[in-house]
């Protein structure tokens, strides 16, 4: 009798243990997804440029209802457009306009200060930019008196990220 006590028992056990294994396992709570940031009512405006083949960067930009091609020149302080640019945006600078600016490698360079209405970089808007009509200019330059208008602007290696306002 005890011997059948024991299968009794031990039947008990292991139907116990099978069940555990065979039970359907409780679905887990719901759990709250965490926030998402909410994007913001105007999406931010950002131009990435590739370096060219000559390590410099270039873009193509709205100049006073214009598009002008310029190299991106984070060290010079003012835009600087050649005077072939500058004519076929309308800007005609008199003679004496153009003062002895800077000492270069070739000699001296003269400019004359000119203001451009409107540019527009990555979306925004800017107004009112100073610039320079440069004599012998090769290329326009995007200097400083726009780019610090930005929002800002970072190199992640042969990428010039431009960020507006």
């Amino acid at each position: 009798m005890n011997r059948i006590y024991i299968i009794a028992l031990a039947a008990v056990g292991l139907m116990s243990i099978a069940a555990a294994f065979l039970a359907p396992m409780p679905e887990a709570a719901p759990v709250a997804a965490a926030p998402q940031a909410k994007p913001k009512a105007e999406e931010e405006k950002v131009l990435t440029l590739n370096r060219d083949g000559q390590g410099q960067f270039t873009l193509r930009i709205d100049v006073n209802g214009s598009e002008v091609e310029f190299l991106v020149d984070t060290g010079a302080d003012m835009v600087a457009l050649t005077e072939e640019e500058a004519a076929n945006l309308g800007i005609l600078p008199d003679e004496e306009e153009f003062q002895p600016t800077m000492q270069t490698a070739s000699g001296t360079g003269y400019a004359a200060p000119v203001v451009l209405d409107e540019v527009e970089i990555a979306g925004q808007r800017l107004h009112d930019v100073e610039a320079v009509v440069v004599k012998d200019l090769g290329t326009n330059l995007l200097g400083q008196s726009a780019l610090r208008q930005l929002g800002g602007i970072e190199l992640k290696g042969d990428k010039m990220v431009i960020k507006a306002k």
